[in-house]
């Protein structure tokens, strides 16, 4: 179900007349640019055997991959950490996303270039928001999209187009319409995410901006090759 795609329409159409979050207000902090295009989602518990897991994430960055986040709810800290340093040895050029319980602690200690908050809008990200981190976080309503304009320390938002199979049960799913409408109104670089794979990506990337990109996980992680993968997904990004 999209979340309120027509009273977020109506909201905005009343209280904006420009876009939510204008482009000449940008936050005083000065974190590193970051390609988007292609940001890889690599959760860490579903792939027990680490050299898998590595070869996979090398292959998709060969591929086009611009930018991976590490995502690990179920590991302990010192093992995430490790991971994480792994990772910045084996592809130190590429940009570097926490995804944790406690994604600022374990940004600060192995100094990666970011942090995606799950709930950006709960007390304890006040901390992560101020740091000099390169931020995403997700939208999953009209409200979250409407304090998002609200809050400058935030780099991009990420929203979930359609149902994925990691994350069956989640509902807030504004679809290519609720896309398109949240890019119209918010100036925000966003990251569209959801079950996408490469024969999706096309009509993806022609509802989002240069600027924007599109987040995978399993629709590279769990492909037997994914250079190839993400060549074609990048591929589809220039036929815009």
């Amino acid at each position: 179900m999209q979340p309120g795609i027509g009273s977020l329409a109506h909201t905005v159409h009343l209280r904006f007349h420009v876009p939510l979050y204008p482009s000449n207000a940008r936050k005083p902090k000065t974190p590193k640019p970051v390609n988007l295009s292609l940001y890889l989602v690599a959760d860490k518990p579903s792939y027990p055997d680490e050299r898998l897991f590595f070869s996979k994430i090398k292959s998709a960055v060969r591929g086009g991959v611009s930018c991976i986040q590490l995502r690990d709810y179920r590991s302990n800290r010192n093992s995430i950490i490790q991971t994480a340093k792994r990772l910045k040895e084996i592809i130190p050029d590429i940009p570097l996303f926490i995804n944790t319980p406690d994604s600022f602690d374990i940004a600060q200690a192995v100094e990666a270039t970011g942090v995606f908050i799950e709930d950006a809008f709960a007390a304890k990200a006040k901390e992560i928001l101020e740091a000099n981190f390169f931020v995403g976080v997700s939208v999953r309503t009209g409200s979250d999209l409407l304090h998002a304009a609200k809050i400058s320390a935030i780099d991009y938002i990420s929203v979930k187009v359609s149902r994925s199979r990691r994350c069956p049960q989640n509902d807030h799913l504004w679809g290519i319409k609720g896309l398109e409408l949240i890019r119209k109104i918010s100036s925000h670089r966003i990251v569209a995410i959801g079950g996408l794979c490469a024969k999706s990506s096309e009509a993806i990337y022609q509802v989002l901006d240069s600027n924007d990109g599109i987040a995978m996980g399993g629709g590279l992680m769990d492909v037997d090759n994914p250079y190839l993968v993400a060549q074609e997904i990048i591929r589809n990004k220039f036929k815009r």
